[in-house]
């Protein structure tokens, strides 16, 4: 009953051979409409205000820049953070969960390609070579989302994920910041899942073929 009363508002149409129902064209117009005036700044804004204010943390939108990541937008969380970051701050991509989840959207050759010069040293934590870069975008891929703990800022930790449009190329970063003196892997996990709900939900909207699946 529900499936014929849609038929007759003109939401689905029915196959005149199968009799099975599918998307009438006023659906596929909306549909249209919705995708062609997203913009995925705008979504990840919103989701990044959402999630600051639930978690209490600094959240931040980046943009991979040649060897660095870019921060675009920053939302202050209520909880206190030693060092925080600012639009238009540069860090080095291998060594934030940022910049680990953008480049986990490229080929293993196109990273090596991107750092033939090889990682200058920033931190014990952080990747040693592009070997170890690697071995941790391979893990970023695995699980979606990157984390880091005391790499290009000492004291920070951070989770990200990361979504594109493919439809304009826009690749940009989501992500969560917090002190890593009272992170722990449960604490992390929890972050990563709420991120990964989010970057999921606009994924799937913009077409993302990482979230689509």
């Amino acid at each position: 009953r529900l499936l014929k009363q849609m038929a007759e508002e003109g939401f689905l149409e029915r196959d005149a051979v199968t009799r099975a129902y599918g998307p009438a064209l006023m659906v596929l117009e909306l549909s249209h409409l919705v995708r062609s005036t997203t913009q995925l700044f705008p979504l990840l804004q919103q989701a990044l205000q959402g999630l600051c204010s639930k978690s209490g943390h600094t959240g931040y939108i980046s943009v991979l820049d040649g060897l660095d990541v870019l921060v675009l937008f920053v939302q202050s969380g209520s909880h206190p953070l030693r060092l925080m970051t600012h639009p238009g701050h540069r860090s080095p991509a291998w060594a934030t969960s940022t910049g680990r989840a953008l480049l986990a959207l490229d080929s293993d050759d196109a990273v090596r390609q991107r750092f033939a010069a090889g990682l200058p040293p920033i931190s014990a934590n952080a990747p040693a070579d592009v070997q170890e870069l690697i071995a941790r975008l391979d893990q970023v891929r695995s699980q979606h989302y990157a984390s880091a703990l005391n790499e290009a800022l000492p004291g920070v930790g951070s989770v990200s994920c990361a979504v594109s449009d493919p439809a304009t190329r826009e690749r940009l970063a989501l992500c969560l910041s917090f002190p890593s003196a009272s992170a722990d892997t449960t604490s992390i996990q929890a972050l990563a899942q709420e991120l990964m709900t989010e970057a999921s939900g606009i994924g799937r909207l913009v077409g993302d073929p990482l979230w689509a699946r």
